[in-house]
């Protein structure tokens, strides 16, 4: 049985599909293919001389091997008469045609403008692992704060961009190899500082505004995690948590570090999870606050103020996303409704995760179909439908690693980039990052 090799042209994996089939799968991004029948080739019999020997044998399987590659090769180099229909081979959909079908020019795409959010020339991965983006104000404008993967050496570095451009501010770094620091290297913001771990148990203090050291304070191991505790009626604390089980409130203003465990709040917190509404709540005290509603089934829920939305699914039936809007004091609701705005029967089921409640909007994603995301917002006391955005495919495999948001901006991370959104229009206004896993 003859085995074809061919490359994946969705994600350039290797295929190795079997002739005898008339399809296959990559394993790794999912998509499926038709594939081309091989043409058989009959045995090529060589009749032995009277009196050959041993190497008579020997060459004669020589000479028939030979003749095989021939003809094989022949009928694979070949192009075969007009009335063959010919299988078109790894496009997914498109139907066989025949050789001399008309070719249909393309019109060119158009090369993008400077300042065209989609234009994606970064040298660095987004890197989600490292937590939710960081959103800070800096000189009166809105900055985002995250880990990157930068080229061509893969070295970790923590980054400042601005929202409105998506241009870089500064970088701090190198904090070693992704394979060396990825487990170590935690950032975080306190007032003025911007403090960051590495893989060698240092504590690195630099100035929010410019990305200039401060200090270098030795930790007693790696560092296992940073915790912000944003209470309502207290300065924000910052917490430092190592390997060896030793925990230390941060005093970022001197700075220095004073030996004291975590509060409850941080050990219930989710590592890498978003905010989720009040912080000092942990995730099922947050959804035993989420009132009981018919037909719907609660799995988050965000509070802001006077205001609350609960994310969840239809229930019981198929669990397409919906949402709740509610009073958090009397829990009276206040609407419900669906968060597609398509066809239900094309949503992914559950695909409802990455979603934020701020500055009265409730922000979230859906899937629809087998590859596409969209990203809604709803005024969060009516249940207003305000915009909702189908996005742009940006690869065969999209994944989305976490949202955040602010009164302006919503910051979606998307494969290993963050695109940035306005807040009240849903227009694209930056992307952060090669949209690419190939690093």
């Amino acid at each position: 049985m003859a085995v074809i090799s061919f490359d994946c042209p969705n994600c350039g994996a290797k295929l190795q599909p079997d002739d005898s089939k008339r399809r296959a799968r990559c394993q790794y991004c999912g998509a499926n293919f038709d594939l081309p029948r091989a043409t058989a080739v009959a045995p090529q019999r060589v009749p032995a001389s009277a009196g050959a020997g041993a190497g008579g044998a020997l060459l004669a399987g020589v000479a028939a091997m030979v003749t095989i590659g021939a003809t094989v090769s022949y009928f694979m180099t070949s192009a075969p008469p007009p009335s063959m229909p010919v299988t078109q081979a790894l496009v997914p959909g498109v139907p066989a045609k025949p050789i001399d079908a008309p070719t249909v020019p393309v019109p060119p795409v158009p090369a993008p403008t400077k300042n065209d959010p989609t234009r994606n020339e970064a040298d660095f991965m987004w890197d989600d692992v490292g937590g939710p983006p960081i959103v800070v104000t800096i000189d009166g404008a809105e900055y985002v704060l995250g880990r990157l993967r930068v080229r061509p050496d893969d070295q970790l570095h923590i980054g400042a961009f601005a929202a409105d451009s998506g241009a870089a501010r500064y970088r701090v770094g190198p904090f070693g190899s992704y394979g060396e620091a990825y487990r170590a290297t935690h950032f975080a913001v306190a007032g003025e500082r911007l403090l960051v771990t590495d893989f060698r148990g240092k504590l690195k203090v630099f100035e929010l505004a410019s990305g200039e050291p401060v200090q270098d304070i030795a930790l007693t191991d790696r560092a296992e995690r940073f915790c912000l505790v944003e209470g309502t009626d207290e300065k924000p604390r910052l917490y430092l948590a190592q390997v060896d089980q030793r925990e230390f409130l941060v005093d970022a203003a001197v700075p220095a570090l004073k030996e004291e465990k975590l509060p409850r709040v941080c050990e219930a917190r989710q590592r890498f999870g978003s905010r989720g509404g009040d912080p000092t709540l942990s995730t099922s005290e947050r959804l035993r606050r989420a009132p009981k509603v018919e037909g719907f089934e609660a799995t988050g829920v965000h509070v802001d103020g006077d205001l609350a939305v609960a994310r969840g699914v239809k229930s019981p039936g198929t669990a397409y996303p919906m949402a709740v809007g509610f009073d958090p004091a009397s829990r009276q609701i206040r609407w419900k409704s669906p968060v597609p705005v398509v066809d239900l029967a094309s949503v992914r089921e559950r695909d409802n995760e990455q979603d934020i409640l701020v500055g009265g909007r409730y922000f979230a994603t859906y899937g629809e179909g087998p590859e596409h995301w969209h990203l809604a917002a709803f005024d969060a006391k009516t249940g207003d439908r305000l915009w909702d955005d189908k996005l742009r495919s940006i690869f065969a495999v999209d994944w989305l690693g976490g949202i955040e948001a602010t009164a302006n901006h919503v910051y979606l991370v998307r494969m290993s980039s963050v695109e940035v959104y306005d807040a009240a229009t849903g227009a694209l206004k930056a992307t952060i990052g090669a949209e690419s896993y190939d690093g």
